[in-house]
């Protein structure tokens, strides 16, 4: 139990470390991508940035509104960084140290109870931007977890299994056969994720920031590291899920499945750097009318393989 312990402390310790480098990834490959210098100082090529925001933004002061509701909005960005990276808990592992059972719905419960603290978060500032851009991360969120589950159960219904440790060590079959499900779930992960061509949660030009729009110092620092855990760990459940192939059991398939899940958390960055944002009807039309009747489709395609 203490080398669990340990270990789990650790492997924060390095996933926090990730999260904090892959926002100077994403600012460089924007810039790479808008043909524009990124972030070039301090140091070399920018690589200690990540540090000086950090303690940027530790050393600032905390300054709460005076209408907001102080106790909700300081425990809101709290809670949207303890589900956030409690999906860490189920990291899939080649040899895991602790074997977490029914990993997978864990991970749908996590994932769907982080919308209720972007509300608090939100409504708590006692700000019309920040309540707008907490309902609508509400109606997003609900929307899309019904066909992203949908889509989630496809190739769990062809595996028979709800541990993520047991998806991955799979022979990866499913995808070469059905790679709409793996494109559709992208998209619906985008969705879930609040990231471009879908986020309308901080949308600059008319919400300004969003939710996020009265936080600064240390609460803006834990909800925009929870809003980069969720981009990586909603990466490696898709890479365990369609790509499980690659996996293996030695050392070198832990090496290829973190490079694969790197690529794909790229992806994210390469569609913020190339696509509008939608309009806010045209994504639930999207929703209701095109992924979720696809998703049953899918769903009860899978059943039929499965059986």
């Amino acid at each position: 139990m203490l080398l669990g312990g340990m270990v789990s402390v650790f492997s924060m310790v390095i996933v926090l470390l990730g999260v904090a480098y892959f926002v100077i990834i994403e600012r460089k490959g924007l810039s790479i991508l808008q043909r524009r210098h990124g972030p070039n100082k301090p140091t070399f090529i920018g690589l200690l940035l990540p540090v000086a925001d950090g303690v940027k933004l530790l050393s600032k002061e905390w300054v709460v509104p005076v209408a907001a509701n102080q106790f909700l909005f300081l425990a809101g960005p709290v809670f949207v960084f303890f589900f956030s990276y409690g999906l860490w808990l189920v990291y899939p592992v080649s040899h895991p140290v602790v074997y977490f059972k029914l990993s997978i719905l864990y991970f749908l419960c996590m994932s769907s109870v982080k919308v209720f603290g972007v509300i608090m978060c939100g409504w708590s500032s006692n700000c019309q931007y920040g309540l707008l851009g907490a309902m609508r991360a509400a109606a997003q969120s609900v929307s899309y977890e019904v066909g992203f589950s949908t889509l989630l159960f496809c190739p769990l219904l062809y595996l028979g299994t709800f541990e993520l440790y047991e998806v991955r060590m799979s022979d990866g079959f499913f995808v070469l056969g059905c790679l709409e499900v793996f494109l559709m779930w992208f998209v619906s992960a985008l969705a879930e994720t609040n990231r471009t061509p879908f986020d309308f949660v901080e949308g600059e030009s008319e919400l300004v920031s969003g939710y996020m729009v009265e936080y600064g110092a240390f609460g803006f620092t834990l909800l925009v590291l929870a809003e980069y855990g969720s981009i990586m760990m909603m990466s490696i459940i898709c890479v365990a899920l369609f790509f499980s192939m690659i996996s293996g059991v030695l050392i070198i398939g832990d090496i290829l499945f973190t490079i694969v899940s790197v690529f794909i958390s790229y992806l994210f960055i390469v569609v913020r750097g190339t696509l509008p944002r939608y309009r806010y009807d045209k994504l639930m039309d999207m929703c209701w009318k095109v992924m979720l009747p696809l998703a049953i489709s899918f769903f009860t395609l899978s059943m039929v393989i499965g059986a």
